[in-house]
C-alpha cells in the first residue's frame, strides 16, 4: 500500500481501550500515514467545527477516506444592525490599528460598512460622536481606502491578522495586510503587534466574536494601547439544531474520535448531550416511562463522549478538555487544517493497530502546503476564542 509521512501531534496513551495518556511526553516517535484508499466507512469521526460538512478540515479527512459527521457545536449568527459594529465601521479611520482574528469578522465588518454607506445617517462613536456615516467610501472601497489612504486623503489604520485565512480575506476585501501572526493565536498576534512597534497610546478596534477571551486585548493594553471591543459575529455554544447529527454521530460504531478547534465548541459539545437531558426531564409528566428512556438516552450521549479519544487544535483548546473530564488523545503541533487533519488521522491509525508505549507521543514531517491554516482555522473560533 502506498504510504506517505504525516505531520501529527502530541499523542497520549498508545493503543485501544482508554486513552488517559498525557499530550506532551516521551521523544518524538515518527508516524507512518497510509491514504486508506479504502471506503469511507473504514474509520469515521465527529467534527464539531460550525461549518459542518462545508468546512475544509470536514472535506481533508474525507478525501483521506475518512467518513466524518460534522456536528456543529458552536452556532455564529449576526449582530443587530445599527449597533456597536457599524458605529467601529463609521469611525473606521479614527484608529490606528485594526486587529482582525478571523475571516468571519473581516466578513462582518465589510458587511457593517456596506450598511452604514447605505445608510448615510450619523452613526454615534465612542470615539467621534457624530461621524457620517456616508463619509465612509462603500463595501470593499471602504475598507481598502481606510487600509491606506481614506477618500478624503488622511491616513487610516493599518490592519493586523492572526493567521493566513484571516489574511487571505482582509486581502480579497482589498485591504493591505500589516502584520500577519506567525503563531495564529490571541497571543501570537498579541505579540506581533507589540513587536511591529509601540502600542503606547494607539488607539486600535477589535472586532470580534462574543466568546471570544481575554487574552489578546490585556496583551495590547498591558503595551498601553487604547482597545476598543467590538462584537462583531455572536457565537452560542450547543445549538439543539445539532442534536440528531450528535446522536447519529454517536450511534456510528466505526466512530474513532472527536475533533475540537475551541473551548467553546467542547462546551457546546457537552451542552447538546445536556439538551438531549432536559427533553427527556420535560417529557416526564406526560410519560414516566418514556421519559426515563430518554434520560438513560441522553446520559449514555454524554457516556460515550468520555468514552471517545479527543483530538485539540491547540493548548487553550486541550486545557478545556482536560478541565471538562475528556479524554484528550492528540493535540496539533500548529494550528492549521493540515496539522490537526494529521493529528485525527495519526490517532485513528493508532487505535486500528499497535502503537507505541504508553506515554511515548508521535511526529512526523509532512510538508504543508502555502494555504497555511486553510479556510477557516482563524476563521471560527479557535485558540483565539475560549
Amino acid at each position: 500500500m502506498d504510504r506517505r509521512r504525516g505531520t501529527v501531534g502530541q499523542v497520549g496513551t498508545a493503543g485501544p481501550g482508554p486513552w488517559s495518556g498525557p499530550t506532551r511526553c516521551g521523544p518524538p516517535v515518527p508516524c507512518e500515514l497510509s491514504p486508506m484508499t479504502a471506503a469511507p466507512g473504514a474509520r469515521a469521526v465527529l467534527v464539531t467545527r460550525p461549518g459542518g460538512s462545508r468546512d475544509p478540515l470536514a472535506a481533508r479527512l474525507a478525501g483521506s477516506g475518512v467518513r466524518v459527521h460534522a456536528v456543529p457545536t458552536v452556532a455564529i449568527g449576526d449582530v443587530t444592525p445599527g449597533g456597536d459594529l457599524d458605529a467601529a465601521a463609521a469611525d473606521l479611520s479614527g484608529y490606528d490599528w485594526v486587529v482582525m482574528t478571523s475571516a468571519t469578522a473581516v466578513a462582518a465588518l465589510v458587511a457593517a460598512l456596506r450598511r452604514v454607506e447605505r445608510h448615510p445617517t450619523t452613526v454615534e462613536s465612542p470615539g467621534r460622536p457624530g461621524v457620517a456615516a456616508g463619509a465612509m467610501a462603500s463595501g470593499t472601497a471602504a475598507m481598502a481606502s481606510a487600509a491606506g489612504e481614506m477618500a478624503s486623503g488622511t491616513a487610516g489604520p493599518r490592519f493586523a491578522a492572526v493567521g493566513p485565512a484571516t489574511a487571505r480575506a482582509l486581502r480579497e476585501a482589498g485591504i493591505a495586510v500589516t502584520v500577519e501572526a506567525a503563531d495564529a493565536t490571541g497571543a501570537g498576534l498579541g505579540h506581533a503587534l507589540r513587536a511591529a512597534g509601540d502600542l503606547a497610546g494607539r488607539r486600535l478596534l477589535l472586532p470580534r466574536a462574543s466568546a471570544a477571551g481575554p487574552e489578546l486585548p490585556a496583551l495590547l493594553r498591558a503595551a498601553g494601547a487604547d482597545v476598543r471591543e467590538v462584537v462583531a459575529y455572536e457565537t452560542v455554544e450547543g445549538p439543539e439544531a445539532s442534536l440528531p447529527a450528535l446522536a447519529a454521530a454517536l450511534a456510528d460504531p466505526l466512530l474513532g474520535a472527536v475533533v475540537v478547534a475551541s473551548g467553546s465548541a467542547v462546551r457546546g459539545l457537552l451542552a447538546i448531550a445536556a439538551i438531549a437531558s432536559a427533553g427527556a426531564a420535560d417529557r416526564g409528566a406526560a410519560d414516566r416511562g418514556a421519559a426515563d428512556r430518554g434520560a438513560a438516552e441522553s446520559s449514555s450521549l454524554e457516556a460515550v463522549l468520555r468514552a471517545l479519544p479527543f483530538v485539540s487544535i491547540g493548548p487553550s483548546t486541550s486545557e478545556e478538555v482536560r478541565r471538562l473530564g475528556l479524554d484528550l488523545a492528540a493535540e496539533a503541533v500548529a494550528p492549521t487544517i493540515d496539522a490537526l487533519a494529521d493529528a485525527v488521522l495519526c490517532v485513528l491509525e493508532r487505535r486500528a493497530a499497535p502503537g507505541p508505549r504508553a506515554g511515548e507521543r508521535r511526529e512526523a514531517t509532512h510538508p504543508r502546503p502555502s494555504s497555511g491554516d486553510g479556510p477557516s482555522i482563524d476563521a471560527q473560533p479557535t485558540e483565539v476564542h475560549r
